[in-house]
């Protein structure tokens, strides 16, 4: 069976095809224009799709995936492995499908989701499937912006993993400051839940993953995807 799998976030929309519990196919887009999606439902024979939205609502998307598949969202009346002793209609549906995918992956274990994207946010799994909602901070690209937007001598950078603690211009300084300082933070907030939560497994995933990926250690680098493990499980789990 083929699942249509939407990720709506705040800078892009990302689209997979689940067979099988695996990934059959992927797409990016700029914008989501609703006949892409009625192009992939034909062409690939969908029956099953789920939703996660952080972006403005789309309910024309809604009812054509209402109409032609069978439609899990959040904001639906589903069915959840995990519990929670937050309102879950003010949670994102990216973290909460990134919880599904810590449940599905690790169901027994304490799982701590860190998500590096616009934003990077923390989100803990417990062993007894409880759902702990931890920080939110800004992400890679918006502390580059929001430093080259509010002085006007330090320019937007393509950053790369800095080789010091010792800056040698500008653009290192930057790279020290912005890229070393997200390391600490994550760093930090490993090192608390790690001492409330025993044998704590920490999965590090989202688009800015990549730059700090065995810069951490004891950690499970995943792909930018982990949301699409999330969604074909909320399918999966309420069928």
């Amino acid at each position: 069976m083929m699942n249509l799998l939407i990720d709506i976030g705040n800078s892009l929309v990302k689209v997979a095809l689940y067979e099988n519990r695996k990934v059959f196919k992927e797409f990016k887009f700029n914008d989501l224009y609703t006949h892409e999606i009625v192009r992939i439902i034909k062409k690939y024979k969908v029956i099953g799709s789920a939703l996660s939205n952080v972006s403005n609502p789309n309910p024309k998307l809604e009812i054509i995936l209402e109409d032609k598949t069978s439609f899990f969202s959040f904001k639906k009346d589903i069915k959840m492995p995990i519990n929670s002793p937050y309102n879950l209609n003010e949670v994102g549906d990216d973290r909460l499908a990134l919880m599904l995918a810590a449940y599905d992956e690790f169901p027994n274990d304490n799982v701590l989701v860190i998500d590096m994207g616009t934003c990077i946010t923390y989100d803990l799994k417990t062993s007894s499937s409880e759902y702990r909602a931890g920080g939110i901070s800004p992400g890679l690209n918006m502390r580059i912006k929001s430093i080259s937007d509010g002085a006007s001598k330090l320019n937007y950078i393509n950053p790369e993993y800095p080789k010091s603690h010792i800056a040698s211009d500008t653009k290192s300084s930057l790279e020290i400051g912005i890229i070393l300082g997200i390391k600490h933070e994550i760093d930090g907030f490993i090192n608390k839940y790690s001492s409330s939560f025993s044998d704590l497994k920490v999965v590090i995933t989202g688009g800015d993953s990549k730059i700090l990926s065995g810069k951490i250690k004891n950690t499970i680098f995943t792909n930018s995807n982990y949301i699409f493990k999330g969604l074909d499980f909320l399918i999966e789990y309420n069928k």
